[in-house]
C-alpha cells in the first residue's frame, strides 16, 4: 500500500490544451447566461401576448429561474465530481433547446412556469453557476483567477438583447423561440464532445489516484462542507457584492431618478456599471492570482464601503457615474475572486461540490437585496436607509473574508491509499 502525493498545484505549468478547455467554457457561459438572462426583458411584452397573462405573471418565470437554479446547482456539483463534464454539458444544452421548443409549442401559462423552473433553471445551474469555473479550476494551475475572468465576460449578454429584438421583428416571435433552441444544438452541443473532465498530469498523477477518487469518492462531501465555517464566511462574504449588483440593476434607476436625474441619463449610469464590470472581471481575477481569493473579496468590500456612503454626499452625476463605474467593477471581480477562494479552501477536486452550493445560501440574502429597498422606500421615502444598509454589509463582509483568508492551501486532491500490485 502506498500514498500517492500530488504536487503543488502553482509549481505546475498549465497544460496547452487549457486554453481550449477555456474557450468551451466560455462559450458554455455565455451561451448559457445570454440565453437564458439577456432575453427576458425583450421577451417580456411579446410574452405578456403569447400567454395572455400580466407583466407580474411573466416576470414570475425568472423568479422561477432563480429559486430552481439555487435548488439544483449543489445537485449539479455533486454530480460534476462523479461523473463526466462533457456529459453534464451535453444534458444542459439539450434541455435549453427543448425549453425554448416548448415555448415554441405553447400558449399555456402553467407549462411556461414549469419551462423556467425545470429546464431554464437546472440549464442556469449548469451553465451559469457550475460547470465553467469548474472547468477553469481542473485545467489551469497558473494564472486561475485570470482566466476565470476572461471565461465569465457576459459578452453575449450584451448581445442578447439586441440580436433577440432584432430577430423577434424580423421573423416573429414564434420562429425566434426555434432560432434560440437551435442555437445551443449548434454550438454547445458540439463543444461538450471536445470537454475533458482533467489535464492528462492530473489523470495519470499518482497512480490515478484523480481517477478513482474524483469521479467515484469525492474530496470532501456536501455535509463536510457545509460543517466548515470558512465555507460560510466566504459564501456570505460573496453575498454581499452579488446583491449589491442585483440591487442596483434593480433600483438604479428609480434611486437616480429620486435624485432628480434625467431618467436617461439614469439608464446610462446602468450601461456604466455593466461596461466598467467587464473590466472588473479580469482586473480582479488578475488581484485575486496575486493575494488570493479571500483577501480580494475583503479589498473590494473595503472600498465598496467608501463608495457606497459617498453616495449619501449627493455627489454630481459625473462623480456618480464614477462611483457606480467602481461598484461594477468590483461587483463584477468577485465572480473570479470566489472561485479563486474556493479553489484555495477546498482544492479542486471538491471545487464543483462548493461551487454548487453556494446559490442555495445566498438566495435568502439576495432576496432581501430585491425586497428590502422597496420597503425601506415605501417606509422612509428615501434610499439612504438602503446606501446605510449595503455600507454596514460591505462591513461585515470585509470581516468574513478575512477570517476565511488565513489557513493552509488545500493538496491538489486529498491524498488516497493506491494499491501496488
Amino acid at each position: 500500500m502506498v500514498m500517492a502525493v500530488v504536487a503543488e498545484e502553482s509549481t505546475l505549468p498549465n497544460h496547452p490544451k487549457a486554453r481550449i478547455m477555456a474557450l468551451i467554457a466560455s462559450l458554455t457561459f455565455n451561451i448559457g447566461v445570454g440565453c437564458v438572462m439577456g432575453t427576458p426583458g425583450v421577451l417580456l411584452p411579446h410574452m405578456k401576448q403569447h400567454l395572455g397573462v400580466s407583466t407580474e405573471m411573466v416576470s414570475a418565470g425568472m423568479l422561477a429561474v432563480m429559486v430552481s437554479s439555487a435548488i439544483f446547482a449543489p445537485k449539479i456539483g455533486s454530480l460534476a465530481v462523479r461523473h463526466s463534464l462533457r456529459g453534464i454539458l451535453a444534458a444542459g444544452s439539450l434541455m435549453m433547446g427543448a425549453a425554448w421548443l416548448l415555448l415554441f409549442l405553447t400558449h399555456s401559462y402553467p407549462i411556461y412556469i414549469m419551462i423556467e423552473a425545470l429546464l431554464f433553471g437546472p440549464v442556469m445551474g449548469i451553465m451559469g453557476s457550475v460547470l465553467a469555473p469548474t472547468v477553469v479550476t481542473r485545467w489551469f494551475h497558473r494564472n486561475r483567477g485570470m482566466a476565470i475572468g476572461l471565461v465569465h465576460l457576459p459578452i453575449m449578454v450584451a448581445i442578447m438583447p439586441i440580436a433577440t429584438e432584432w430577430l423577434i421583428q424580423q421573423i416573429g416571435l414564434q420562429a425566434t423561440f426555434l432560432v434560440l433552441a437551435a442555437l445551443p444544438i449548434l454550438t454547445t452541443l458540439p463543444a461538450s464532445f471536445f470537454l475533458q473532465d482533467w489535464p492528462p498530469e492530473l489523470q495519470q498523477a499518482g497512480s490515478d489516484v484523480v481517477s478513482q477518487s474524483a469521479p467515484h469518492g469525492p474530496t470532501i462531501t456536501i455535509a463536510q462542507i457545509l460543517a466548515q465555517p470558512r465555507f460560510w464566511a466566504l459564501t456570505l462574504a460573496v453575498a454581499v457584492p452579488n446583491t449589491s449588483s442585483v440591487l442596483l440593476g434593480t433600483h438604479l434607476v428609480s434611486m437616480a431618478e429620486s435624485w432628480g436625474i434625467q431618467p436617461l441619463a439614469a439608464a446610462g449610469l446602468a450601461s456604466i456599471m455593466s461596461l466598467v464590470g467587464m473590466i472588473g472581471t479580469v482586473a480582479l481575477g488578475i488581484v485575486s492570482d496575486r493575494i488570493g481569493g479571500a483577501r480580494t473579496l475583503a479589498l473590494m468590500a473595503a472600498a465598496d464601503v467608501v463608495l457606497w456612503l459617498t453616495m449619501l454626499t449627493r455627489p454630481s452625476y459625473t462623480e456618480l457615474a464614477a462611483i457606480i463605474g467602481l461598484i461594477g467593477l468590483f461587483g463584477a471581480g468577485a465572480v473570479p475572486a470566489i472561485s479563486k477562494a474556493y479553489a484555495d479552501a477546498f482544492g479542486r477536486a471538491s471545487f464543483s461540490r462548493a461551487i454548487g452550493l453556494m446559490p442555495a445560501v445566498m438566495i435568502p440574502v439576495m432576496a432581501a437585496g430585491l425586497i428590502g429597498p422597496g420597503v425601506a422606500v415605501r417606509i422612509y421615502g428615501s434610499y439612504s436607509p438602503v446606501i446605510v444598509g449595503m455600507a454596514i454589509a460591505f462591513a461585515a463582509s470585509v470581516v468574513l473574508a478575512l477570517s476565511a483568508a488565513g489557513g493552509r492551501k488545500p493538496p491538489l486532491v486529498t491524498p488516497s491509499p493506491v494499491v501496488s500490485l
